[in-house]
């Protein structure tokens, strides 16, 4: 009767474990994701600004050459 309950607890036991687990890494992919998309985010934006950098220096070597 002992093994019976301690084998039940232990089944019930790790099944919390897992739900627990299951919670964390849906929690991580959404972190992951937002990660990514705020990635994607800061790249157009160093694309826009280098962009911008190129045609103020464009712009300035024909001040220069003036």
């Amino acid at each position: 009767m002992k093994k019976l309950v301690v084998f039940t607890l232990c089944a019930l036991f790790a099944i919390a474990c897992t739900d627990k687990k299951k919670k964390d890494n849906k929690k991580i992919e959404q972190a992951v994701k937002k990660i990514d998309s705020i990635e994607i985010e800061v790249k157009k934006d160093i694309e826009a600004i280098e962009s911008k950098t190129k045609e103020v220096e464009e712009e300035l070597k024909e001040l220069d050459n003036i």
